[in-house]
């Protein structure tokens, strides 16, 4: 086993440094940190593998330690969203869940959008907001609960504590599935501990915006319920699986809930897995709902055609219509960024474990759940973007941990030795691998996050910045749901003949960013130099022909 952790270990590396099949940010996440994160995990375990002893004991996690180190993590998680992360939304999809609460927060559904800007909101960036047109509101096009859950933090001025907080419940909620399924062994709370504090993956997602620590922190609540075996228990698990499908994506939660249907069918539970799959039934046709009700608030025109990608079947379609033909590198790359986010030892004991699917159909649910939702996104979405680890299936890295703990139980004689490996890599971790994962997130979010900056200081009504201006500098054009606030914030791609002529009416004021203002985006892709200047030159004339003033931002 020890030769399988540096053979796989020195794999994924080779892999790692000759891959040059895929492109965009998945390709330069994985030479600017993934590949360097691999060969340091293969050092330290290579390391940690000399003269391991066998007389090292694991000591026992009782409740009271594990909920002094969820606290802990409550705390890293918290602090880390500014010390780390900048206290930015990088992503569109992390500034989409602080749009969607924003507006939450003040008691509506949507946000009403100005009549000026109705027919010209493109300017403005709708990238993940409902299709509309003419637009009478706008709203992002993921379902709202984990939106919900930081307006409802927000009551008390801290939405950035929604991540910390379901980090924390996610450790507890593994505690709780832990003592489930082996109550009397003392070492496998001590692992689980290990595994799910030590994976980077799960910190530092839980400095963010997103709804994947949701979706990991509900559903460990979900198999502990389920693990119950009550009536109430079930209700319960329903109840969680209804707030879990609708925290921002329909299918992330059914992926995991499926293979433990298919289990109580097995086992001939007939009762229980009648009432789930009639629960599952109901919420799946709420939420597919759902995006249809909403379409009609942020449509001016009530008579106007539903376009695509309203419902979840046009967004299936066009999904598969234009999926990206890389996708089995785009997923090799995603394995392997997986992998580098992990503790160093989750993935071979995670691996010893699922191969015991056969003989255990708890371990085969722990394992389908994880493969039914690889291969779902290996078809619709290979491409995940940004985000720490792979991001798909972080709700079941639960999961992942579980298999691991049944992979430990298969050492057998060897279990000795796995201890001083566990302790020296644990150890390696925390010293080595998570600084250096660190100093990766912060300058990954503080470019963005000075950019930004940069533009919010802009003493004028609007600032313009193109997509080709610099890397990721689209992700850059976000503004507030109700246009408080100035400057506005316009993608130069979408300023049209009648968008300019209608801004320009009532010459404001208009700054377009320099290659010097968007410049630490440029050094930190290392792509080549900003080219904004260049391509200003062709929008500024047409900007003051119009009547509007116009100067660049240095």
């Amino acid at each position: 086993m020890l030769r399988f952790v540096i053979l796989a270990a020195a794999i994924a590396f080779i892999q790692a440094l000759t891959f040059r099949a895929i492109t965009g940010v998945t390709a330069f996440l994985l030479h600017r940190q993934d590949r360097w994160l691999l060969l340091v995990a293969a050092g330290l375990v290579l390391l940690a593998c000399i003269r391991p002893g066998e007389r090292l004991r694991l000591p026992a996690v009782e409740r009271r330690t594990w909920l002094a180190a969820a606290l802990g993590l409550l705390v890293v998680s918290a602090a880390g969203h500014f010390l780390i992360l900048s206290g930015y939304d990088l992503s569109r999809d992390e500034q989409m869940a602080t749009f969607d609460a924003t507006v939450f927060g003040q008691g509506h559904l949507v946000a009403t959008v100005p009549a000026f800007w109705r027919d010209h909101s493109d300017v403005l960036n709708t990238l993940f907001l409902y299709p509309a047109q003419p637009r009478g509101g706008w709203i992002s096009a993921y379902l709202p609960l984990n939106a919900a859950f930081r307006a409802l933090l927000g009551l008390i001025g801290a939405p950035w504590l929604a991540g910390p907080l379901m980090t924390t419940l996610g450790a507890l909620a593994l505690f709780g599935c832990v003592r489930r399924l082996w109550p009397d062994d003392r070492e496998a709370a001590f692992i689980a501990l290990v595994l799910y504090a030590g994976s980077a993956q799960v910190l530092f997602a839980g400095m963010t915006s997103y709804a994947m620590p949701g979706h990991l922190a509900l559903n460990l609540c979900w198999l502990w319920l389920f693990l119950r075996r009550t009536t109430l228990s079930d209700l319960a698990a329903l109840a969680v699986g209804f707030v879990t499908t609708g925290l921002h994506q329909p299918l992330m939660h059914p992926m995991f809930v499926a293979p433990f249907m298919l289990l109580l069918l097995a086992k001939r539970q007939w009762r229980r897995a009648a009432l789930y799959i009639a629960g599952y039934a109901v919420i799946s046709v709420f939420w597919f709902w759902w995006p249809n009700y909403v379409w009609t608030l942020v449509q001016v025109d009530p008579h106007a055609m539903r376009p695509e990608g309203v419902d979840y079947f046009t967004r299936l379609v066009s999904t598969l219509r234009d999926r990206d033909p890389l996708g089995l590198p785009m997923m090799v790359a995603n394995g392997l960024r997986f992998i580098a986010w992990q503790h160093l030892l989750l993935v071979p004991l995670m691996l010893a474990g699922a191969r015991r699917y056969r003989s255990d159909p708890m371990v085969a649910a722990l394992a389908g759940g994880l493969v039914l939702t690889v291969l779902t996104m290996a078809v619709l979405l290979p491409n995940q973007g940004h985000g720490f680890g792979y991001r798909y299936v972080h709700g079941l890295i639960g999961n992942g941990i579980l298999l691991a703990i049944y992979g430990w139980k298969t050492l057998g004689g060897q279990t000795g030795q796995w201890r001083t490996l566990l302790v020296r890599t644990t150890a390696a971790g925390v010293l080595v691998v998570l600084p250096v994962q660190a100093m990766m997130a912060h300058d990954f979010y503080a470019a963005s996050a000075v950019v930004s900056a940069r533009l919010a200081s802009v003493d004028a009504d609007y600032v313009v910045v193109g997509r080709k201006d610099v890397p990721t500098a689209v992700d850059t054009v976000h503004n507030p749901p109700y246009l408080t606030g100035r400057p506005l914030r316009l993608l130069r791609d979408e300023l049209n003949a009648g968008t300019i002529a209608a801004l320009c009416a009532g010459h404001p004021t208009v700054v377009l960013a320099s290659n010097t203002l968007v410049e630490p985006l440029g050094a930190y892709y290392g792509f080549g130099p900003p080219v904004a200047n260049f391509l200003n030159a062709d929008i500024a004339p047409r900007l003051v022909s119009a009547g509007c003033k116009v100067r660049s931002a240095e």
